[in-house]
């Protein structure tokens, strides 16, 4: 088999958001690509959040969901809020390592009855947010054997104000902890931030000295560098690299919106430190590598472009810089024994000279056979060791169909997951 460093996956969503299967909202199409906001602007005072039992059981399967496909670390950027001693017994259960706090924000999306995003100021919710991120970080960092560390989580760029990014900030410092948000994320929000601003997100960011070393900045796709936002002002791109921050390439969600970073290969010639993560499913990292190099090809319109050595370079020592982990990420003495063992030598795969090339040209997160964490064995012949995998399965799904037949009363146009998402062919189920 291929030995190789655990992947850090670097944008997981640990509530799942009731299985994603909200990503496209075909019954509305004004969104401009801001896919979120099918499930994370409902009707205000609507919504109901998933019960803690509900919430323990997605927790339970995304993780080890993604544990499965080869992430031994996990960067978790925001999910339902509560029960925090039941996370961190969860980390310690599946053994898996994990850098977070609950996300923040003081400016909350909603829809009104015609389907229209309004956004909804709550300062003192946002002062509440953070400090509970705050006091999250003190209470656990360091917990399940110090697998469990603090990132603060500033929700989205254009939902935090700019006092509340500067208290951020302030606090990351202070606590020596890495920052992470959502940002380029969307047309919506890259117009939100020019307007209100005149800058645009990444030079917002930049102005307000949020960007540096220990930043992590989700998507970071719609920047000086797309097309799409039409406005050559100024050189995102540049200020990421002299600032030092991540961002976290998620190729495959962004392709089922028909969307790519432009480009991959552009943002690492520009000096940027691009790494990966999954943000919906399947949170399979191998197959990001194998999305994030073709749609780098693509993109550029150059067969040379996104090699197999900097995708996987991006799942694995691209993370460590905002981390400040050199434990991690690589097979070397004095590192984490963070390894997975993937199995490529099967009739689902080719013959190969080069292992890393095979990976990312035909390996898939099923491959992986062995996954170990800080020296312990969680997953061996693709089976977890330490958990019930039927018992998280069956609990995330109950709580995940509990969440969609909850959706019509908060949904701006009462519709059914079945009208959101109508599925491929007609479904006729028997009486």
């Amino acid at each position: 088999m291929l030995v190789t460093p655990g992947f850090i996956n670097t944008h997981v969503h640990t509530s799942g958001n009731g299985g994603d299967y909200l990503l496209h909202d075909t019954v509305k199409t004004d969104y401009r690509t801001a896919n979120y906001l099918s499930f994370a602007a409902p009707l205000q005072g609507k919504m109901v959040p998933p019960t803690p039992e509900e919430t323990a059981a997605l927790r339970a399967f995304v993780m080890l969901h993604a544990l499965k496909q080869g992430s031994t670390t996990i960067i978790d950027v925001g999910g339902w809020r509560g029960d925090w001693d039941g996370y961190a017994r969860l980390v310690e259960t599946l053994g898996v390592r994990v850098y977070t706090s609950p996300p923040f924000r003081d400016r909350n999306t909603y829809t009104d009855a015609q389907g229209r995003i309004y956004y909804a100021t709550d300062t003192a919710a946002g002062e509440r947010g953070l400090q509970e991120a705050i006091a999250f970080i003190r209470t656990y960092d360091g917990a399940a054997g110090g697998r469990l560390r603090g990132l603060l989580n500033a929700a989205q760029v254009e939902t935090c104000s700019v006092p509340l990014l500067r208290a951020c900030k302030d606090a990351a410092r202070e606590l020596d902890v890495p920052v992470h948000t959502h940002a380029g994320g969307n047309l919506l929000e890259f117009q939100r931030i020019l307007e209100e601003y005149r800058k645009t997100p990444i030079q917002f960011l930049a102005d307000l000295d949020f960007l540096d070393e220990r930043t992590l900045i989700g998507h970071g796709v719609f920047t000086t560098a797309h097309p799409w936002t039409h406005y050559p002002f100024g050189d995102d791109l540049r200020l990421l690299a002299e600032r030092g921050a991540t961002v976290s390439h998620c190729p495959y969600k962004y392709a089922k919106m028909a969307i790519t970073l432009h480009s991959f290969q552009r943002y690492r010639d520009a000096g940027v430190n691009v790494a990966l993560g999954t943000d919906t499913y399947p949170m399979d990292m191998v197959a990001e590598l194998r999305w994030a190099s073709m749609l780098a090809k693509i993109t550029d319109q150059n067969y040379l472009a996104g090699q197999p050595r900097d995708v996987f370079h991006a799942a694995t020592l691209a993370p460590c810089r905002f981390l400040r982990r050199d434990d991690l990420g690589r097979l070397a003495p004095g590192a984490k024994a963070d390894l997975l063992l993937i199995r490529l030598d099967h009739l689902g795969a080719a013959f190969y000279v080069d292992p890393i090339k095979a990976l990312v040209d035909f390996g898939c997160g099923r491959d992986v056979d062995t996954v170990i964490v800080d020296g312990k064995v969680l997953v061996a012949g693709g089976r977890a060791q330490h958990v019930d995998e039927e018992a998280i399965y069956a609990r995330a799904r109950e709580a995940t169909q509990r969440y969609w037949e909850r959706l019509p009363a908060w949904h701006w146009a009462g519709c059914r997951v079945e009208q959101i998402v109508p599925p491929a062919f007609p479904l006729h189920r028997a009486p």
